[in-house]
């Protein structure tokens, strides 16, 4: 079996990490493990195992014919049967199938937005959907949604994974009160709702001034980021909220902390929820996406849009000692053996054989 991973970008993302992650996860289970980066390198690259053939197309516009046939000759050379394009990368994907007989198409939707599924903007998709063999989902919702929207029957739910986790990297410093160390690992967009988390924790430090934030993700240059930036500085909170930007081996930092924290308006399946649960951190999400799923009985669920249930989850989460370390242990065993790498990457080669 010979299997390429499409992607767009190796910047810090939830879909980028997902291809990295396939790729290594498959090298050492497959003939053939191989990952394509079109448009953009970036951190990420730093993450692909060594044995896994590497191509940046270096793709410089929408309908690009040299950057087709560059990964067509890729594709020719380590003799790849399936490709399966993340995310937006689909639309190269299916140009190259149509100069490369006999390979197969896999489209994997990471789509975030799927509580507002009704908004999504879909013309592409909906024409070029004919050339997909199948379609894996992140979530229940958008699998519903490519079986009625694009009518392609092979749609399968496939559980996002994470990859092995790093050794404690003891060297990162951070500061704040054991048991009171919020961390919120989200990219810097509307989506994420940041201000939510920032009135929350503002009603949180209310209560008890020793607990301390910390921010990880990208920070694009919007207005979106400025008005965050702007409101961190002038709060009296100013002092208890702490921006890392990107990092690019989460997991070698998290345990570090105490509490994790999605606040999202919407989400497909967060691997930061994976990442909490795997470092054994107490964890409150938005009942959003694939949040309850993943959680189980083991995290505390809040209503999306609601600042003072997230700032009271957070408060419980911060003084039930034992039962809270229990609920974290629990969700640790769950996700190591419901979303770990094993467990979903031999339900995916099963898919890849009745593609193929």
């Amino acid at each position: 079996m010979r299997v390429l991973q499409l992607i767009d970008s190796l910047e810090i993302g939830g879909a980028e990490r997902m291809a990295v992650n396939y790729a290594n996860a498959l090298h050492k289970r497959i003939e053939v493990s191989a990952l394509c980066t079109t448009r953009n390198e970036g951190p990420l690259k730093e993450l692909i195992k060594s044995e896994v053939p590497y191509l940046y197309l270096e793709r410089k516009r929408r309908l690009d014919i040299g950057a087709v046939f560059r990964l067509k000759r890729f594709i020719q050379k380590h003799k790849i049967e399936i490709i399966q394009a993340h995310g937006s990368s689909f639309f190269i994907g299916v140009l190259v199938k149509m100069v490369t007989p006999g390979l197969k198409l896999i489209w994997h939707d990471h789509y975030g937005k799927s509580e507002f599924l009704t908004d999504r903007k879909a013309t592409s998709l909906k024409m070029l959907s004919v050339f997909f063999d199948a379609v894996f989902a992140v979530n229940d919702k958008l699998a519903h949604w490519s079986k009625e929207k694009l009518n392609v029957e092979n749609t399968f739910y496939i559980k996002n994974f994470i990859a092995e986790a790093l050794p404690v990297d003891s060297d990162f410093e951070f500061f704040g009160t054991e048991g009171k160390r919020i961390v919120c690992v989200a990219n810097l967009r509307p989506q994420k709702n940041h201000h939510l988390l920032l009135d929350a924790f503002k009603l949180v430090l209310e209560q008890d001034a020793a607990f301390t934030m910390y921010l990880f993700g990208h920070a694009a240059d919007s207005l979106y980021t400025d008005s965050l930036f702007e409101r961190i500085e002038a709060e009296p909170f100013s002092k208890s909220v702490f921006y890392h930007g990107t990092h690019l081996k989460m997991s070698a930092i998290l345990p570090h902390f105490d509490i994790g924290v999605l606040s999202s308006d919407s989400e497909g399946l967060p691997l930061a929820l994976l990442e909490y649960g795997q470092a054994g951190l107490s964890v409150v999400a938005t009942d959003v996406g694939q949040c309850k799923a993943v959680l189980g009985d083991y995290g505390r669920l809040v209503p999306a849009k609601n600042h003072v249930a997230l700032a009271q989850a957070i408060m419980a989460l911060g003084y039930e000692k034992t039962d809270i370390q229990e609920s974290a242990k629990k969700l640790k065993d769950r996700i190591l053996l419901e979303y770990g790498e094993q467990a979903v990457i031999q339900e995916v080669i099963s898919k890849y054989a009745e593609i193929i």
